[in-house]
């Protein structure tokens, strides 16, 4: 009997596709203390060379048919006045920074993409104060649903003179690319009323994103989290949304337990920064108006969050002022190289700094995956748990994936992989066909799942 003890045996045959093999360049590194920081390379505000510098907050990105966009909250257009949820297109990825407006009015003030409606207009001219105005602010961004259309839950804001603001709740709005425009026009058609007023979780206007065909929408209430969901298909229907509760998703809003506490903005996106153990990154600020960027990464979507302080902003034009508004755009770098672009907000007169985050990484990784999806669940369980024995005995890294079921089996170069699917064999019964010995083993993604198919065959089953 070896150290791992006899092998299982069943007496049939089943055969275990090798399905995939890859390389990962280095991922970035989460330790018990949380991630590591290399360095942040500050590169300036958003805001293309021959466009007029207008102060803005917010600064969320999107992406509608393909094309990349800013989306802003107040805009001041200096002698043309305020406009507020104003987008700016980046034409070139590779050029974050450089972006346009798509619209401004004969005073050359950029025209929001909510506007207002007619009841909203009448209140205005009944204000009692003409500087009275409305605002809808778009904190957790757009998520596209289909090609070309998407769904933003805004805030709507009474701001008075001398600084009162009044929330009235937050709205729905459809976004949709404009067809008939070459230049990236957008069109917004909005839904009528609120679907959350300010004494509920203001779902949707702290983060959203699309994850198969649901939308996850995050929002808050006083100085909790929440986290909903809905499908695609029913955004703006609120009797199909579901609460998550702790374990498990209802429809009862009041039931909804809180995922995140004391944070001010903030964004949830998936990525493959931390690797597939933390595939949910979380980037954003606290309330305690510390300037500080926070990073946290789970391993499910509704947490729970290890959330770690990363590094204080500072303003360009204020540089001690509070900074706020942090946000990640993961479009902007190379995660697999432990990098990640975020931006945050300086203060008027300033506008939306962004600023490239690279972490310590890992060395790169070779890996190969075994389909366990074709076998019986008595085989994939022996499977499994005979490869945690050998990854608790041996500096080889197993790990089970869902949907469909995998095991993946990780080395630092193609001969520990090649060692450890012979362990397998040599402690399980295994009997390893590998047609692809020969192959190159391809890059991440496209290429690893190209010109081979190896072909394992095992002999698992059970002694008592």
């Amino acid at each position: 009997m070896s150290i791992f003890g006899s092998p299982n045996r069943c007496g049939s045959q089943v055969p275990l596709d090798i399905v995939q093999r890859g390389y990962d360049d280095g991922l970035a590194k989460w330790v018990p203390d949380g991630p590591c920081l290399d360095h942040v390379q500050v590169l300036g505000y958003v805001n293309a060379p021959d466009e007029p510098f207008f102060s803005r907050d917010i600064g969320r990105s999107f992406q509608l048919s393909g094309r990349t966009y800013y989306l802003f909250g107040d805009t001041f257009c200096n002698d043309a006045g305020i406009s507020n949820n104003t987008v700016q297109l980046v034409p070139d990825r590779n050029r974050p920074k450089n972006a346009y407006y798509l619209q401004r009015d004969r005073k050359g003030c950029v025209v929001p993409l909510i506007a207002l409606n007619s009841d909203e207009q009448k209140f205005l001219k009944a204000a009692a104060n003409e500087k009275t105005r409305i605002a809808f602010w778009c904190f957790g961004g757009i998520v596209e649903v289909t090609p070309g259309i998407g769904w933003t839950w805004y805030q709507k804001h009474i701001i008075s003179p001398g600084g009162h603001d009044e929330l009235s709740g937050v709205g729905i709005a459809r976004i949709s690319h404009n067809k008939s425009s070459l230049s990236g026009e957008l069109s917004c058609a909005r839904m009528p009323g609120l679907m959350f007023g300010p004494g509920q979780p203001l779902f949707g206007s702290f983060s959203a994103l699309v994850e198969d065909d649901r939308v996850y929408l995050w929002g808050q209430h006083d100085t909790d989290v929440f986290l909903a969901r809905v499908r695609k298909e029913h955004c703006h229907q609120l009797f199909q949304y579901e609460f998550w509760n702790g374990s498990t998703y209802v429809s009862e809003m009041e039931k909804a337990m809180p995922v995140l506490q004391d944070f001010q903005q903030g964004q949830v996106f998936k990525s493959e920064l931390f690797g597939f153990r933390l595939p949910w990154v979380f980037v954003g600020v606290t309330k305690w108006a510390d300037s500080m960027v926070m990073i946290g990464a789970a391993s499910s979507i509704e947490g729970p969050w290890d959330i770690r302080p990363l590094f204080r902003a500072e303003g360009i034009i204020k540089r001690e002022a509070y900074q706020y508004c942090m946000y990640a755009h993961p479009w902007g770098a190379n995660a697999q190289q432990g990098q990640l672009l975020v931006s945050w907000c300086d203060p008027w007169p300033g506008g939306v700094i962004l600023a490239k985050v690279t972490f310590d990484t890992h060395p790169g990784t070779h890996w190969a995956t075994i389909a366990l999806d074709s076998c019986s669940e008595q085989v994939a369980y022996s499977v499994t748990n005979r490869a945690a024995e050998i990854s608790r005995s041996s500096n080889l890294r197993f790990a089970e994936l869902a949907n469909p079921r995998r095991l993946r089996l990780f080395g630092t170069d193609e001969r520990a992989v090649e060692g450890g699917l012979n362990m397998m064999r040599h402690h399980m019964g295994l009997v390893i066909k590998d047609e692809a010995s020969q192959a190159q083993m391809g890059r991440r993604r496209g290429s690893s799942l190209t010109g081979f198919l190896a072909k394992v065959f095992s002999r698992v089953g059970r002694e008592l």
